[in-house]
């Protein structure tokens, strides 16, 4: 509970992980990855969508378990490495929520591409909802997968929209970047995922920016 939603991605005898969690979870997410059969010390970089506390707040642990390397947008290192005001942790600390910060071992600018194993990610900047925000997209079967963070939901629904760092425009424009990269299937950073129509949700979220939200507390 109060964790963001983590995607382990193998990537041909090399892991990939979307995010962290808020930290208390890091022990279930490694009997779960060895439960699926795989060695977490192959856990290779954990790719962080935004400097959010319930996503960043397993870095230290989980690189301390696996070795991973953690990766972020340049502009949220400081933050990230330093608990600074982007992160909410305050939030974090009400919630009753408490971790340790952890060094940043690749920092992007967005347009790159990583390469895990056998598979490629490419990076997409889409500050927003954070300065930093990052998708990231990994083709399969002709397909693309969006790994969306907060940047957007499947359900056109967006979450604490009031945050530090939070720019309205900079998110419209954002938005319509992950339009025309025509993603199929989309993985947002909490509630359910979309295998199929993802550019038909964003549009729809595209045309829903005067329409009320459902704004929660979540990070």
């Amino acid at each position: 509970m109060g964790d963001c939603n983590l995607y382990l991605i193998d990537c041909g005898g090399k892991l990939a992980l979307i995010d962290t969690g808020g930290g208390a979870g890091v022990p279930d997410v490694l009997d779960n990855i060895t439960g699926l059969g795989f060695d977490p010390k192959t856990l290779e970089y954990a790719l962080i969508t935004h400097c959010h506390y319930d996503h960043i707040g397993g870095n230290k642990a989980l690189k301390e378990a696996t070795g991973c390397r953690i990766v972020a947008h340049e502009s949220e290192v400081d933050d990230i490495e330093n608990l600074g005001e982007l992160t909410l942790m305050k939030m974090s600390l009400d919630e009753g929520r408490e971790f340790s910060a952890e060094k940043v071992d690749l920092s992007l600018q967005g347009d790159e591409r990583i390469e895990i194993g056998d598979v490629e990610f490419n990076v997409i900047h889409t500050p927003g909802h954070t300065p930093g925000g990052l998708c990231y997209v990994m083709v399969e079967d002709g397909m693309a997968n969006l790994f969306t963070g907060d940047t957007a939901s499947a359900d056109g629904r967006l979450g604490f929209i009031n945050g530090p760092g939070y720019d309205h425009e900079a998110w419209k424009r954002s938005i319509k970047k992950l339009i025309s990269l025509e993603p199929e299937r989309l993985f947002p950073g909490h509630g359910t995922f979309r295998l199929a129509g993802g550019v038909t949700a964003l549009q729809n979220l595209d045309r829903s920016w005067n329409v009320p939200w459902n704004v929660t507390a979540r990070g």
